[in-house]
């Protein structure tokens, strides 16, 4: 430990913090160690379940929002069709109203 910063644990997660005695910045972070199994399971094996459980996890985030857009473009195709047989049903030739020349 240098003479400039501090190691603090936190009461409420138990992670270690290095912070700059000067200014209280963090400088890093550890998160709480974990302990050990009492009833003898594997750490290799809990370590792989974890990894396992964090990628399906990011695998839903990842997916969902490739749906999201792909339902977003199809409403959209949807409405802008919708609209165009109504033009050509109106027999509408009219240019669209500009925004900004409403001054």
């Amino acid at each position: 430990m240098s003479e400039e910063t501090v190691y603090v644990d936190c009461p409420c997660c138990g992670a270690r913090l290095e912070a700059r005695r000067q200014d209280g910045r963090v400088l890093q972070h550890w998160k709480k160690p974990l302990k050990a199994q009492a009833d003898g399971a594997d750490p290799i094996k809990a370590a792989q379940e974890r990894m396992k459980a964090e990628k399906e996890k990011l695998a839903k985030l990842l997916e969902n929002p490739t749906k999201l857009i792909e339902e977003q473009r199809r409403a959209a195709l949807e409405k802008f069709e919708k609209e165009k047989e109504r033009i050509i049903r109106e027999k509408d030739n009219s240019a669209p109203p500009h925004p900004f020349d409403s001054d």
